[in-house]
């Protein structure tokens, strides 16, 4: 059984040397690693963090995507400032979300769509911001 009270990562399309440093720095602070396959990508977040209330949950429709993305659960803010730190050492990671009572039965594949359009829109928010200065 998954434990899900201690904090995990989440990690999406992770490889070579990065993908390295942020396990080994992962190890380190004591966090569980779940390396989502690809073909974990329709299940609900909550069943791949072990929450008890997700562990029968079915998958759900969603389309691969190749972007690296990291997802957290339950970390303290102490875990998750120093995590931080080590992933922009380890080169960064543009995608991260957390786990949260909102968005645990959606699947890694719609969260990783959804992240996408809050980057565009962010992006869209900066470019007319400095249009406008």
């Amino acid at each position: 059984m998954k434990h899900p009270n201690r904090a995990t990562v989440l990690c999406c399309n992770l490889n070579g040397t990065k993908a390295a440093k942020i396990k080994m720095a992962a190890i380190k602070l004591g966090l569980r690693i779940h390396t989502v396959s690809p073909d974990e990508f329709t299940l609900p977040l909550g069943r791949l963090v072990g929450l008890p209330s997700y562990a029968d949950a079915e998958p759900l429709e969603g389309v691969p995507f190749t972007q690296e993305m990291l997802i957290f659960h339950n970390f303290t803010e102490l875990q998750l400032d120093a995590f931080l730190a080590e992933i922009r050492r380890a080169g960064g990671v543009r995608l991260k979300a957390v786990v949260t009572p909102t968005n645990a039965f959606w699947c890694i594949s719609a969260l990783y769509h959804e992240l996408e359009a809050e980057h565009a829109a962010i992006q869209q928010q900066r470019q007319a911001h400095d249009e406008n200065k």
